[in-house]
């Protein structure tokens, strides 16, 4: 969500397109919902295109005090204005680029009154984010209008969110500069008699105080890392101190004012690799290495993503996915060389079947792992701008910590 140098003419533009794209499929509408409530998985598709983020947290419906809560939904009628419907009456009116916003504490009775003033009760209207849907509110959508038909459009904003504006690239850089520093701090952060959390905390005190926001951050350490997390919960260990001569990995992800800063780095704590762990680290950094060089506009993702896998091969890497030949170096899960990046984990996706055409002003995290037993994991990513020519490389914390 920006805060300042809202682009409005940026915001009007992805209304408008969703209003042609969806008379073009013949809907009555679209209906947008995003859920916020201090998680950062699916607030993406109404802060793309309202500048909204529903800052309360969830409860469960208790009517008639509250329902929706966290919740919200975008109704974009074919040619007349947007409206926003909030679950809490709390909200920064001067940063929302629509102009109708309406809350009332029972969230699906608003819905259903504001589509049928809208002329949006019936017929056929696209759905974008029914996946974050609960399953309490659409019954009663269903009871309130049991002829309206719902049908999936998620791809509308998953298409043009993949190329990003000169704004939008803005937060992303500076999203990219503080998860740096931070991943700087974190790693020299890195000592015998630690826990993975010690490690990590004076990098967290930094994103805070740059007004950005943590998503998440998981950690390994040891021989025996196989996973990319020592803990399911909260995603480090807080317990165990680390050792000279483990390996520790780390993968950071922060939010600025809505887009992501995403990538990885791994140690050895000490500083003194061995003759293994050396070579796995120089190899997941130039795998990925091998990779970006290639980008640019016009490249098919597929070709890029086979063509690390060929590196991989060539240097002795099995695919396996029975990873328990203590002689064999292993490319661990997932079996992707990353993704599109912006208010979420986007298009395009970086597998050896997608078919996705590179286009300048995309934002993506090129990753790799590799895994041995007895050994451990290392992992490796970056993230970059597509540019006319090439990239421009925006984690710039050192690629190798030995």
């Amino acid at each position: 969500m920006f805060a300042n140098n809202i682009p409005v003419e940026d915001f009007a533009n992805r209304i408008a397109y969703c209003q042609q794209e969806a008379a073009a499929r013949g809907l009555s509408g679209l209906m947008v919902w995003s859920r916020g409530g201090g998680a950062f998985d699916r607030y993406a598709d109404v802060d793309y295109l309202a500048n909204y983020y529903q800052q309360r947290c969830y409860l469960p419906d208790n009517p008639p005090f509250w329902s929706g809560r966290s919740h919200c939904v975008l109704l974009i009628p074919p040619t007349s204005a947007p409206v926003l419907l909030v679950s809490s009456p709390e909200y920064q009116e001067h940063l929302i680029t629509v102009k109708d916003v309406r809350f009332s504490p029972d969230l699906p009775r608003l819905c259903f009154e504001t589509l049928k003033e809208l002329g949006m009760a019936d017929g056929n209207i696209g759905l974008i984010g029914g996946d974050v849907l609960p399953y309490s509110l659409s019954t009663r959508l269903n009871e309130y209008l049991p002829e309206l038909t719902l049908t999936p459009m998620d791809f509308l904003l998953s298409t043009i969110r993949s190329v990003k504006t000169e704004r939008e690239q803005e937060s992303i850089r500076e999203a990219a500069r503080i998860g740096s520093k931070a991943m700087d701090i974190l790693m020299r952060n890195v000592s015998a008699d630690k826990t993975e959390s010690e490690v990590i905390a004076p990098a967290i005190e930094y994103i805070i105080s740059q007004g950005a926001v943590l998503y998440f951050v998981v950690t390994n350490s040891g021989s025996k890392a196989y996973f990319a997390h020592s803990s399911d919960f909260p995603g480090y260990d807080h317990v165990n101190k680390l050792e000279n001569g483990d390996l520790f990995k780390v993968d950071l992800i922060i939010a600025y004012e809505g887009y992501l800063s995403d990538f990885g780095r791994t140690t050895v704590v000490g500083g003194e690799a061995t003759a293994i762990q050396r070579d796995m680290l120089n190899l997941v950094t130039a795998a990925c290495e091998h990779v970006i060089k290639q980008i640019e506009p016009g490249r098919l993702v597929k070709n890029l993503c086979q063509s690390g896998d060929q590196f991989l091969l060539d240097h002795g890497v099995g695919f396996s996915s029975v990873q328990t030949d203590p002689n064999v170096t292993y490319a661990a899960y997932p079996p992707h060389w990353g993704h599109g990046l912006g208010m979420t984990w986007e298009q395009p996706y970086f597998t050896s079947e997608e078919e996705v055409i590179i286009q300048a002003g995309m934002c993506i995290a090129i990753e790799k792992a590799l895994y041995r037993q007895d050994v451990g994991t290392v992992f490796f990513e970056q993230n970059l701008l597509v540019t006319e020519t090439g990239i421009e490389l925006l984690t710039t914390t050192e690629k190798i910590w030995i």
